[in-house]
């Protein structure tokens, strides 16, 4: 536990086989029901460190680790993927994030907010779907945002930094072909 020489350690230099479920952590406690869990991490703090040890030159040795929640206090609840050589986190999941948040289907369609998308990619929500561009100031450009949405009364593009105006506005029944621009 503490990653160092410990007395107490248990190594085998074989396989390991566990007919049944196994409990690991410090919360575990004799006759655990596991329900339908075969694996259980028990306790707080819980992480899952993928170390590579690869020292060759050419091969891959980043390290990961999967992260439930906050060490500290008054923390956040999360599950997150941990670049754990880049000390950062690329994916997190926010603890009562609804269902169907984030689904990739099996036709390889991406949804946001529905668990059908018909489309490469579909954002499914009850009140104005859109799209945000910000630009910060961070890399030396003026901050802009952009938003890009559509609900009952409006396809839009609204210039948020601008003051929210809508520069472009297309309205629900517009006849076909209201704004086309041909190749001449």
């Amino acid at each position: 536990r503490d990653g160092g020489a410990n007395p107490n350690d248990v190594v085998t230099a074989d396989d390991m086989i566990i007919q049944g479920s196994a409990c690991i952590g410090l919360d575990c406690v004799n006759n655990e029901s596991f329900g339908f869990d075969t694996i259980r991490l028990k306790e707080n703090n819980l992480r899952i460190n993928f170390d590579d040890t690869s020292t060759s030159a050419g091969f891959a040795a980043n390290d990961w680790r999967l992260v439930a929640n906050d060490q500290a206090s008054g923390g956040a609840s999360y599950f997150a993927i941990e670049d754990s050589t880049a000390a950062r986190i690329p994916f997190k999941i926010a603890a009562g994030a609804p269902a169907n948040a984030l689904l990739l289907s099996s036709t390889g369609n991406l949804g946001l907010g529905t668990a059908t998308p018909v489309l490469d990619v579909q954002m499914t929500t009850t009140d104005t779907p859109a799209v945000r561009f910000e630009q910060t100031a961070a890399g030396g450009f003026t901050a802009q945002t952009w938003d890009i949405g559509a609900n009952e009364a409006n396809f839009f593009v609204r210039d948020v930094t601008g003051g929210s105006r809508l520069p472009l506005r297309v309205r629900p029944g517009a006849p076909t072909s209201s704004l086309d621009i041909s190749n001449d």
